[in-house]
């Protein structure tokens, strides 16, 4: 069984990084890049980076979809709802390229055109970087413009990252001297374009309700597909 992991945490310099997974075990990956990319460089200090604030919460158990040829619109509205609860003022956003299924399915395509004020860096997407970890790429990463307004100089990261700590320190370093170029070729985020990133980041309660709501999505298709597969356990039931 498996359960969805939810992190929001504050960088040193004021950035609102989240990380959502359904393989907790990535989470030291998660928190091992911020700390070295975010290190203490000056006067050779060795201290690595900390959070200023974090919370973590997690999801009730639910099984992996089985791997299909494309996701179900049920599923894909239940992860979109999900995303606009937690997304709220969140400038990298670090999520599974499959959350919840077995195969190497998009589930972040949408949400990317959606949300363009976030940079997005996603892991575990074998299609992508390949299935092999000793010759897998750090990151295959691509750009597009965040606004169709203005000279178009501000440029969303989408990162396709190795499931690895230097793979995710690597991301999250590309990420800030990205922005902080545009910001200084007067690409900055637009608020008054997309209000979403301009909003408080979510609270523990309102984020352990939409991990739960999406996990019970899961459980309901896991349980059609079940009872689909099994017509005659279902009929000698009855």
């Amino acid at each position: 069984m498996k359960k969805l992991l939810f992190r929001s945490c504050e960088a040193t310099d004021g950035r609102k990084f989240a990380f959502l997974t359904d393989q907790p075990e990535v989470e030291d990956c998660f928190d091992n890049g911020y700390k070295v990319a975010y290190k203490d460089n000056s006067n050779d200090s060795e201290l690595l980076a900390e959070w200023n604030t974090q919370f973590t919460v997690k999801s009730q158990e639910f099984s992996l979809l089985p791997s299909t040829n494309e996701i179900q619109s049920e599923i894909m509205q239940g992860f979109t709802n999900m995303i606009e609860n937690l997304i709220k003022g969140i400038d990298v956003f670090f999520c599974d390229y499959n959350l919840g299924i077995e195969g190497d399915l998009p589930m972040c395509n949408g949400i990317m055109e959606q949300y363009k004020s976030t940079d997005f860096v996603l892991f575990s997407c074998a299609d992508i970087v390949g299935s092999d970890p000793t010759v897998q790429p750090y990151m295959v990463s691509y750009c597009s413009p965040r606004y169709e307004t203005g000279a178009k100089i501000a440029q969303q990261h989408r990162i396709y990252c190795k499931t690895d700590h230097f793979a995710f320190c690597q991301a999250t370093n590309a990420i800030v001297l990205q922005r902080k170029k545009d910001g200084l070729m007067g690409g900055h985020i637009r608020g008054d374009l997309e209000g979403y990133i301009k909003e408080p980041c979510v609270d523990i309660g309102t984020a352990t309700t939409a991990i739960n709501r999406f996990v019970e999505v899961l459980q309901r298709f896991n349980g059609d597909i079940k009872a689909l597969a099994s017509p005659n356990e279902t009929t000698a039931k009855i």
